[in-house]
């Protein structure tokens, strides 16, 4: 875990209180959380559902993801 929180901190998403254990997320780290959050729940989840609602082989369901995801991210408006 330190190893964990000293990369978040190296990149700026975090930054540790003083004299305590404790972290603090930044504007950055927010703003990452956030997109990374609505990513999951805007794209991927949706994803993965259509894609596991019939289950083929797992080659299969894997390009079938990889096309729903290009289109799921099109409608987006995001690059894939």
């Amino acid at each position: 875990m330190t190893y964990d929180l000293a990369r978040l901190a190296a990149h700026g998403f975090i930054e540790r209180d003083r004299g305590t254990h404790r972290y603090r997320l930044t504007a950055d780290g927010l703003r990452i959380a956030t997109f990374l959050t609505k990513l999951n729940d805007r794209i991927l989840a949706p994803g993965l559902a259509r894609v596991t609602a019939t289950a083929p082989p797992a080659q299969q369901r894997w390009a079938s993801f990889e096309r729903v995801l290009a289109a799921l991210c099109a409608d987006a408006q995001l690059a894939s």
